[in-house]
């Protein structure tokens, strides 16, 4: 661990990286701060080499403090680049000062920022889903500036039309996943092509592997929609069973294709489960949405971005962001 302050005096806190060697203090202040446990398991899963990074506040021997990072593949208005997506961030109750320039939270924060994000750095951009809290910590210091905000859509029971016989929707099982490879690569370049002005996370065949079939505590199911006959894919969404609704963690298709497929899920949802189909998505990409008549509600969600290290002006970014539930790390 270094003294990381820049206060010149014997440091009060030590900041340093959180990696697999340290990583059980980690989950133990996760623990401690919201109240369920982090497996081994699901570190590994999230933070796996390559992929995810720590930034830890110690004081004395104590973690007090950590602000995490996953690495994304993405695109930018059609252009490949790297975002980190911001998780864990955490500060253990004894040491929250509040608004201070030298609290766990600043420092945490501050330094992962000018390891990971801006220009010259491993990622140009970052994102996440910061609790109200962390959001207001953030923008009073000057961390953080708002890009975006989020809209619940909700489909309740729909007629259905005859069209609609057209089109047949299929689970895919793990074993099903090598033969459908290539399907679902080719809906994510269709998706990719209907956002030519976004910024949206890779969501090919790998990334829907990795994050929905290979989630080690987690159960989602990947629904496929064909046109009948032709046997054309048109979507796949990634979806979460729950007692009170279907919830859609992904849509992988053409976006301006997305209230019919949302429509012809929602009667699945209603069929199989008696249940009403629910998803999320950035509010900037809901207009079709709500001309189609689906129901939309705000979500207390923004979309942050950094604006302490020399990064592209959150102006650029604006309302850029296409995010989906699924791209959050804790649903």
């Amino acid at each position: 661990m270094t003294d990381d302050t820049g206060t010149g005096e014997a440091p009060l806190y030590r900041v340093a990286e959180v990696n697999a060697g340290n990583a059980a203090e980690m989950r133990a202040l996760f623990e401690r701060v919201f109240g369920k446990p982090m497996s081994e398991t699901f570190w590994h899963w999230k933070y796996r080499p390559g992929r995810g990074h720590g930034m830890g506040v110690w004081q004395g021997d104590e973690l007090v403090a950590h602000y995490g990072g996953v690495g994304m593949d993405i695109l930018w208005c059609g252009t490949p680049s790297r975002a980190v997506q911001i998780v864990d961030v955490m500060v253990t109750p004894p040491v929250r000062h509040g608004v201070r320039t030298q609290s766990p939270f600043f420092l945490a924060t501050s330094k992962f920022l000018e390891r990971y994000l801006g220009y010259g750095n491993p990622y140009e951009i970052g994102f996440g889903f910061p609790s109200d809290r962390h959001l207001a910590l953030a923008r009073h210091l000057k961390l953080y500036a708002k890009v975006g905000d989020m809209t619940e859509v909700t489909v309740d029971a729909p007629h259905r039309h005859l069209r609609d016989l057209l089109y047949r929707w299929s689970t895919l099982a793990p074993g099903d996943f090598a033969r459908e490879r290539a399907t679902l690569d080719r809906l994510w370049q269709a998706m990719a092509a209907s956002l030519p002005q976004a910024i949206v996370i890779r969501k090919d065949a790998e990334r829907l592997q990795q994050r929905y079939l290979q989630h080690p505590e987690q159960r989602y199911e990947l629904w496929l929609l064909r046109r009948r006959g032709l046997g054309t894919a048109l979507a796949v969404l990634a979806v979460k069973v729950e007692p009170q609704r279907v919830f859609v963690l992904d849509a992988v298709c053409d976006q301006t294709r997305l209230a019919d497929v949302l429509r012809l899920a929602a009667q699945r949802a209603w069929q199989q489960h008696d249940a009403p189909l629910v998803a999320w998505l950035s509010s900037a990409y809901t207009a079709p949405l709500a001309a189609a008549g689906l129901r939309l509600a705000a979500l207390p969600i923004v979309t942050p971005s950094n604006i302490w290290a020399p990064g592209p002006d959150p102006a650029t970014l604006q309302d850029r962001w296409c995010l989906f539930a699924g791209d959050t790390d804790y649903l």
